[in-house]
């Protein structure tokens, strides 16, 4: 299936050039990606902080980004359902609204690299704001998740 989707996979905890250029491309040439940027899976289904790798090649792709959160996908709900042969059942919400990354191509340093986590954490708040508050995680007390709950 990984193979029918085109799915690349990419080498967590280190700047996987290749792969990221692969996505950069793939992106400027009207393609779709679907990026989980906690860059693991969460033991404790919440949302863990995020990784700036989404923002960067975003930036570098000049396109935008649309946050989506997903519930239903917690690995002891998914073994439980498959064990009994019952649908999962798995939502996704989004607030439709595009986040635009900044152009951090001017930035260096550890000027750009707040940028790229500011700018994650800006998309993981939005996230978060559209999840039910026990997964909210590493983001419950970020006072955007706070503010855009209340909406």
């Amino acid at each position: 299936m990984a193979w029918w989707l085109r799915v690349t996979w990419l080498k967590r905890g280190q700047a996987d050039t290749k792969a990221m250029r692969e996505f950069i491309t793939r992106l400027k040439n009207g393609g779709v990606m679907v990026i989980a940027p906690e860059g693991t899976r969460s033991k404790t289904a919440s949302l863990l902080k995020a990784e700036p790798g989404a923002i960067y090649i975003a930036s570098m792709a000049n396109v935008g980004i649309i946050p989506v959160a997903l519930t239903g996908t917690e690995d002891a709900e998914v073994v439980a359902r498959l064990k009994r042969f019952q649908k999962l059942k798995i939502t996704i919400t989004t607030d439709g609204e595009m986040y635009v990354p900044p152009d951090i191509r001017s930035v260096k340093g550890a000027e750009r690299d707040a940028l790229l986590q500011n700018s994650i954490d800006e998309v993981m708040c939005r996230i978060a704001a559209l999840l039910p508050e026990r997964y909210r995680g590493y983001y419950r007390d970020f006072p955007q998740v706070k503010e855009a709950s209340r909406k």
